[in-house]
């Protein structure tokens, strides 16, 4: 896997580049914002092994979880 990573434009949590379908958003933001296919998160010192998400999640996000897809 890609090894690039990136700092989420959504929660600012850092993740690998080549996990996300999305360039500026973690597999997460993308997720819950726009639908996309979501990691299997597996945490180990608090951070996802396969994406490198700390697990933060955003006000918006928060807010309005139950109106996002």
């Amino acid at each position: 896997m890609d090894n690039d990573v990136n700092i989420c434009a959504e929660c600012g949590s850092v993740f690998l580049r080549a996990a996300s379908q999305m360039s500026g958003l973690c597999p997460e933001c993308a997720h819950r914002l726009y639908g996309y296919d979501d990691c299997e998160h597996v945490f180990e010192n608090g951070r996802c092994t396969k994406c490198l998400w700390d697990g933060s999640i955003s006000e918006f996000i928060s807010k309005n979880k139950e109106n996002l897809p």
